[in-house]
């Protein structure tokens, strides 16, 4: 039936996000084609989605790049921008940076601020085009001006080192707080360190603490890991010993090894929570393992004081020696102690002296 594709299109779309209706992609299929079959191009974006994603069709990018291409033919920005990056990064198509240059060209000329985006990745880069950083910022800077907040987030931290461009914190602060608005977690974490350090805006560990847990709720590591330590070791007025275990576990459970380390030490001093040597030897283990020379050094504590563990000089020595050749100077120290008195090992004065000259030598360093 011919003038009803706008409508096809939407009923579509009902099926496809379940809107109304039962989520059903089969049926969104069918709707998207009879759409297309009058060269609708939002449609035929959305068929090339499904390939893409392998909803209701088999997955072939190659088939998704030929729907996105009908749809970037007509006019569609939105598929222009897509098909830029297909080229860019040879997904269903040749790579072909300048095939990737002219679709976001095209797109960014109808202000689709991705591909203005995307654009000034081009010119900063110098793909395709000569290398320039003040058509990149232009490109930049359109595409924040709409709200771009992956573009505001770039930019603020370009200002924020004074990458190729001159540094300011004040305009590093505003693009951030803009993106921040938006839940983009790097904004909000990046935001949070400078209230905590005073980075360009009066230190606010109460400011630093919102952006922070902000970021954290969307389970930006580095962020969990951040506020645990503002709420367990910073300002007084914002600690809160319960809180922080909270979001070192939490970033501890995402790899993040000095939050494993951490978590480590409240678990073994029931900070926050109940004390459990078990779990507190389970993450410094865990720690350890990936080469952390505190949580080796603190395995080596346990096993030399019979700790939550049987006492073992040997296992404290190899802990203790893999932290020492990481420049530990506290495992170099108990090292040189244990060779010295002979404690676990046969005394032995010149191995006591090295590594006692190594701990003063990295201590010298530090």
């Amino acid at each position: 039936m011919k003038g009803m594709a706008q409508s096809h299109y939407r009923l579509g779309m009902n099926y496809y996000h379940g809107k109304g209706v039962d989520r059903n992609y089969a049926e969104a299929f069918k709707w998207f084609q009879l759409a297309a079959q009058e060269n609708y191009p939002r449609a035929l974006f959305m068929i090339g989605r499904m390939y893409t994603s392998g909803r209701a069709v088999t997955a072939d990018p190659a088939e998704a790049a030929q729907w996105y291409l009908r749809a970037a033919e007509l006019g569609y920005a939105r598929a222009q921008n897509l098909l830029g990056q297909l080229y860019l990064k040879g997904q269903g198509v040749p790579t072909d940076n300048d095939q990737a240059l002219k679709w976001f060209r095209q797109a960014a000329g109808q202000n689709f601020s991705d591909a203005q985006y995307n654009l000034g990745l081009m010119y900063a880069k110098g793909l395709s085009v000569e290398k320039d950083t003040i058509a990149a910022m232009d490109w930049w800077s359109k595409a924040a001006d709409q709200g771009n907040a992956k573009v505001q987030f770039t930019l603020g931290h370009m200002y924020l080192h004074g990458k190729g461009i001159k540094r300011n914190y004040t305009r590093a602060r505003q693009l951030f707080l803009q993106a921040a608005k938006q839940n983009l977690s790097t904004a909000q974490y990046h935001l949070g360190i400078m209230y905590l350090h005073g980075t360009g805006v009066l230190e606010n560990p109460r400011e630093a603490r919102k952006w922070l847990e902000n970021a954290a709720r969307q389970n930006h590591l580095e962020a969990q890991y951040r506020v645990a330590r503002l709420l367990f070791k910073g300002d007084p007025e914002q600690r809160d010993p319960g809180v922080a275990f909270h979001w070192y576990r939490a970033a501890a459970s995402g790899g993040h090894l000095a939050a494993t380390v951490a978590l480590g030490l409240l678990y073994a001093k029931g900070i926050g929570t109940d004390p459990d040597l078990q779990q507190a030897y389970a993450c410094w283990s865990t720690a350890a393992e990936a080469e952390n020379a505190d949580a080796q050094y603190n395995l080596g504590v346990m096993s030399a004081n019979g700790k939550g563990v049987t006492r073992d000089y040997d296992i404290a020595r190899k802990w203790w020696t893999r932290a020492a050749d990481h420049g530990h100077t506290k495992a170099q120290y108990c090292l040189g102690i244990m060779y010295s008195t002979g404690t676990g090992v046969a005394q032995d004065v010149d191995e006591a002296l090295r590594w006692k000259e190594a701990a003063e030598l990295w201590e010298s360093l530090g």
